[in-house]
């Protein structure tokens, strides 16, 4: 799920609402407006990355001790 959330939900969330506004609206790039949307999308792509490689680690550490059918 949180691999899902880092590729899925963080771009349709903060990025792609940016990027359509300032495409769809054209401010000007002396505006604070686009240069906010801009930064916005910016960080937003960081934790993008920081997101997929944390779930990743945490896939990768939760796949030693994981078992297909329950010890009984």
């Amino acid at each position: 799920m949180a691999l899902f959330g880092a590729f899925g939900c963080i771009p349709l969330d903060f990025i792609l609402p940016m990027i359509f506004y300032n495409a769809a609206f054209k401010p000007s790039k002396q505006s604070l407006i686009f240069w906010v949307n801009t930064l916005i999308a910016g960080v937003s792509f960081l934790l993008v990355g920081v997101g997929a490689v944390a779930s990743v680690r945490q896939i990768v550490l939760d796949a030693k001790t994981y078992r297909l059918f329950a010890n009984m």
